[in-house]
């Protein structure tokens, strides 16, 4: 006796595997995430270098560039549109600056700062993103990317 379709469970199971890791790959890199357990994060506070721990359940998060002429007021203004919510702010050009009350200018190290610039596909500065708390962890952040099958299937957001 001959089989109908020798080849066609081999095909399946190939293109079942292939659709289960895209959508694995895609699923893990859908959410830009912030561990501050992972990364040490600081600010200076009177005259002293302090490690920064998350106290709320947001922040935006900003990057810009204190060697643009108008990286702070670009700060001043995204604090203006949003005073109830305080601005992590991160300096690329890592330049000491002032502190202002609701922003605090995040310092770190190298390998941190480009683990950012890649999670948040930063292409243009200054630019700002809304960070939440995740439920799993107390120290870890999220931001769902707008980006394909996430934007399209209204991705659950807290609130």
């Amino acid at each position: 006796m001959k089989k109908c379709c020798p080849a066609f469970p081999i095909a399946f199971i190939i293109i079942f595997a292939v659709g289960a890791f895209i959508y694995y790959q895609y699923s893990f890199s859908a959410i830009s995430k912030v561990d501050f357990s992972r990364f040490p994060f600081y600010f200076a506070k009177e005259k002293e270098v302090v490690l920064f721990e998350p106290k709320r359940k947001q922040y935006q998060l900003c990057f810009f560039s204190s060697n643009q002429e108008k990286g702070m007021d670009f700060l001043k203004e995204q604090q203006s549109k949003n005073p109830k919510e305080e601005i992590l702010a991160v300096d690329l050009y890592q330049k000491e600056e002032t502190q202002t009350e609701g922003i605090v200018l995040l310092r770190m190290g190298s390998k941190t700062l480009l683990e950012l610039i890649f999670q948040f596909e930063l292409k243009d500065i200054p630019q700002c993103f809304l960070i939440r708390q995740s439920e799993e962890s107390p120290m870890l952040y999220q931001k769902p990317k707008e980006i394909g099958i996430y934007k399209l299937l209204n991705f659950k957001q807290q609130k």
